[in-house]
């Protein structure tokens, strides 16, 4: 994008995606902006461990990422970040969501922006903060299990009502037809206002 703002749109979490994101993150920091926009709509999650890596280079080393709640059956995980911390205090940073953002989606936006790393622009994400496995029945047949859920730095429960963006801004029919995107629209003008 002109005025010195990169964009990364990640599609999903698969087991490719930190290779994927380290190497974006290499281009961003040769282009020599200091102002990024992660693009996470749609983008229905994927594997844990990716969002964990990839928070891991916003976030400060030991600051929680998310924590794994068994309830009751036993104590929580709790993921903190790696420490990579590539950019500290020098990043603006935007990550735009919507409700086609689940899980992983969810894991990374909400931990970026309840550690102040980012604000969240565009809809009210999924709401998939379930963990589940599958528990053989018999030798044909299974049952899929939720033995955990999702909780973001602040103990928000994913699985609840998904993350409020800090900016609401809807797309319309109207918006799509014309080829207009407001949420990106939003981000730019966020970032532009922080010089």
């Amino acid at each position: 994008k002109p005025g010195g703002i990169f964009v990364i749109s990640l599609y999903s979490f698969t087991a490719q995606s930190p290779d994927l994101f380290r190497n974006a993150l290499r281009q961003f920091v040769l282009s020599g902006d200091h102002k990024l926009i992660l693009d996470l709509r749609g983008n229905p999650g994927g594997y844990l461990d990716a969002a964990w890596d990839m928070a891991s280079y916003f976030i400060p080393a030991g600051k929680v990422v998310v924590t794994e709640d068994f309830g009751k059956n036993g104590p929580p995980n709790v993921y903190r970040s790696k420490g990579y911390n590539a950019f500290g205090p020098n990043l603006d940073m935007i990550v735009l969501v919507d409700g086609g953002s689940a899980s992983a989606a969810e894991i990374l936006s909400g931990a970026l922006q309840e550690q102040g790393v980012a604000k969240l622009v565009g809809t009210k994400t999924f709401g998939k903060g379930s963990v589940q496995e599958l528990v053989p029945i018999t030798s044909d047949t299974s049952l899929k299990v939720t033995i955990a859920r999702w909780l973001t730095p602040n103990g928000h429960n994913l699985s609840h009502d998904g993350l409020d963006p800090d900016y609401n801004v809807p797309i319309t029919d109207a918006d799509i037809a014309a080829h207009r995107d407001p949420q990106m629209d939003k981000a730019v003008q966020l970032l532009d206002a922080q010089e």
